[in-house]
């Protein structure tokens, strides 16, 4: 920027926003044009937006901006004029849109060599991309076949398409993506006129309900059916107004997958291939911090199609194929779900591998095994076969779950089937030894009681309708020791999987506002987060992925192990005070302890640890974070070996704070233990307070 003059923060922002959006229509016309013709309709819309990005950013003084975007006006000038556009032209354009975008971003330095570039490339180019013929309409969404005696600037293209109707539009009627970040600042967020009115409306009618009431309250009425019946109305107006709200969250598919079609372009052209995209269902909602997370998951997964899924050009002719391979991404919403599936019409799977997916019940776990790849050698594109596990990994922690379908020599699926929302679900509420825990409802299937079960190698299972399920005690499975009580049992589904979790008790369903485990849950499977009830009790919400694993997990083992000999009368007399300032942070630390067996008090910080240890004798060790207001974990520890009492109580110190300064003033202190929350695991937790007070 080189006016000198001062510019409005939300005008710059606009500024960015759009200029995001015109580059993003112009890598999309750019790939059409490579793909279906030199259409002059598509001409005239690169030179519109190359226009519009020139006299914006000479506007608000990106000088530099500003030049890039008049030589790619003057290079598609030329084309429009001829009726045509150089397949050599392709590349720089989408270079110098680039270019364009590195600026506005705040690089400098750009222009010159960029302008170069563009025109010395525009001097020489003489073959144009051939017009695109009269029964192929552009933008109509529908599959052509590129004319084959396109010319591909000595390399193989990736042929691109998506539906004109799938993009999402804004109300000046350009596509681009609904959402952008602010450098250095908050995100802005565009959110749907629709939605927006919807809210209001609600707000309307819920005024309107307050005067009503009040209405009914002032002239004496107060247990009349009148108020009653507006109370009634009044829920329904809440929880209208909190799915407005939510709805507020939710973007299109669309909104993240607008690069999409250049990076397979530009893979595809890396790796030798031809590979048509087409993307369907992209105006498909999903909560925004849902799409935060997985765009990365689907780039990666179009990449595998890409690099070790699709054959080259020769092999696919050599298989009977067309040379030309399809890659398709699509979205649809089921239910309280949202399906988005990579699907590739290439060499699949080996028959080696699809028997070991029936074995195992999910060839999902069998790909997503550490070191598994289906590439025949290992590319830069390909990596080394960890890809999958990261995916799977990663979509379950959203709790979601990963499928994959897969024919040898006729190509492969990839599903991810993600909640609709993430902040707001719908939960099963059960209960194990008097700790509340979650259930998304969108998982369990049915609720049943358990009379007898079968002991199938080893394993205990249920007859379902002819299926054998196997039963897991959730306390067991989170790592404890098995309810007393267990003939109540949900039946829950994930990964094509099903487990009967038997509980103490299945109370009722409940729609909550999911809150996060912060540090803790790094590391720590079994859980995707908490919920606050209505009566102010904590709720682990349960990771239904985690159930229905085949085995028990290390932490379950071990605890069994160790129950095995135990005095579990003894152990239940064992008490552990658990000292932080976050909520969800003391009650999950309560859960790990109590599902093990021991008895749990907590505090908010260190001043109430002190009264808690003042009052009751029978604390046997004290689980305790470090930042904490009033009294810190230092000085509650310092505190303890000062007091004459019992100087020598175990401390067990569990912080974010884990350099190597952190550790030495904890130990200088008096911690008998010292567990980074970055680093926490249960099992680890468990052995830890099992060595000093559970020998």
């Amino acid at each position: 920027m080189g006016t000198g003059m001062a510019i409005d923060g939300e005008l710059l922002e606009t500024f960015r926003e759009e200029t995001s959006e015109r580059l993003d229509r112009i890598v999309q016309t750019l790939l059409a044009i490579e793909t279906q013709g030199a259409d002059p309709e598509l001409i005239s819309t690169l030179f519109r937006d190359a226009h519009s990005i020139k006299g914006n950013a000479g506007m608000l003084g990106f000088g530099e901006a500003q030049e890039i975007a008049h030589a790619m006006e003057d290079v598609i000038q030329t084309a429009a004029a001829s009726g045509s556009l150089a397949t050599g032209l392709i590349n720089p354009l989408l270079a110098a849109g680039d270019a364009i975008r590195d600026v506005v971003a705040g690089a400098t330095g750009l222009a010159p060599e960029t302008v170069a570039a563009l025109r010395a490339e525009s001097a020489h180019a003489t073959v144009p991309v051939p017009a695109a013929s009269p029964d192929i309409a552009p933008h109509n969404g529908h599959q052509t076949e590129p004319n084959p005696t396109a010319e591909t600037d000595d390399r193989t293209a990736a042929v691109v398409e998506a539906s004109a109707t799938d993009a999402p539009i804004d109300r000046a009627g350009s596509h681009g993506p609904n959402e952008t970040s602010k450098p250095g600042g908050p995100r802005s967020i565009r959110v749907e006129a629709g939605k927006v009115d919807r809210l209001l409306d609600v707000v309307g009618e819920t005024v309107l309900h307050r005067r009503r009431l009040d209405h009914l309250l002032k002239g004496g009425t107060s247990s009349g059916e009148g108020v009653e019946e507006e109370l009634d109305h009044g829920e329904l107006l809440l929880d209208e107004l909190q799915r407005s709200v939510t709805r507020m969250r939710t973007l299109p598919l669309g909104s993240i997958t607008g690069t999409y079609p250049r990076a397979v372009r530009d893979l595809a052209a890396s790796a030798g291939k031809q590979v048509r995209l087409t993307m369907t269902g992209t105006d498909t909602q999903l909560d925004r911090l849902m799409l935060d997370g997985i765009s990365e998951t689907i780039v990666h997964l179009v990449r595998n199609s890409v690099s070790h899924g699709i054959e080259t050009p020769a092999r696919r002719i050599a298989a009977g194929k067309p040379e030309i391979g399809q890659l398709e991404l699509r979205a649809e919403a089921r239910g309280e779900w949202v399906a988005v599936s990579v699907r590739d019409d290439g060499n699949g799977v080996s028959p080696a591998l699809l028997a070991r997916g029936r074995e195992r019940g999910s060839l999902s776990e069998v790909l997503a095994e550490a070191g598994m790849s289906t590439a025949a050698e290992v590319t830069e594109l390909s990596g080394r076969g960890v890809g999958l596990d990261a995916v799977k990994r990663h979509v379950e922690s959203l709790g979601g779950s990963v499928e994959v379908e897969s024919e040898p020599g006729l190509g492969t699926s990839v599903t991810l089937l993600l909640p609709l929302m993430l902040s707001l679900v719908r939960l099963l509420l059960i209960e194990s030894r008097g700790q509340m825990f979650g259930v998304p409802l969108a998982n369990a299937i049915e609720v049943l009681q358990i009379g007898h079960t079968l002991s199938l190698a080893g394993r205990q299972s249920i007859d379902l309708r002819g299926e054998s399920v196997p039963v897991r005690n959730v306390s067991e499975a989170l790592g404890g020791a098995a309810s007393e009580g267990g003939s109540h049992a949900v039946i829950v589904s994930a990964s094509g999987r099903r487990v009967a979790l038997t509980c103490d008790g299945i109370l009722d369903e409940y729609e909550v506002v999911v809150k996060s485990l912060g540090p803790l849950l790094t590391g720590l499977p079994g859980y995707l987060g908490a919920a606050i009830l209505a009566d102010a009790r904590i709720a682990l919400i349960l990771d239904p992925a985690f159930l229905v694993q085949g085995q028990a997990s290390a932490a379950s083992e071990a605890v069994a192990a160790s129950e095995a000999v135990a005095d579990q009368p003894r152990r239940q007399r064992l008490k552990v005070l658990v000292v932080d300032d976050q909520l969800t942070v003391r009650e999950l630390e309560r859960s790990i302890l109590e599902t093990a067996g021991y008895s749990v008090v907590t505090a908010e910080d260190g001043r109430a640890a002190l009264d808690v240890l003042h009052r009751d004798a029978e604390v046997a060790l004290v689980l305790t974070d470090i930042e904490m207001p009033n009294v810190t974990g230092l000085e509650l520890l310092a505190a303890i070996r000062a007091a004459p009492e019992r100087p020598s109580l175990p401390v067990v110190v569990v912080t974010s704070r884990g350099d190597a300064e952190d550790r030495r003033l904890g130990a200088e202190a008096g911690a008998d233990a010292y567990v980074v929350k970055s680093e926490f695991a249960q099992e680890g937790l468990l052995k830890i307070v099992r060595r000093l007070i559970d020998p």
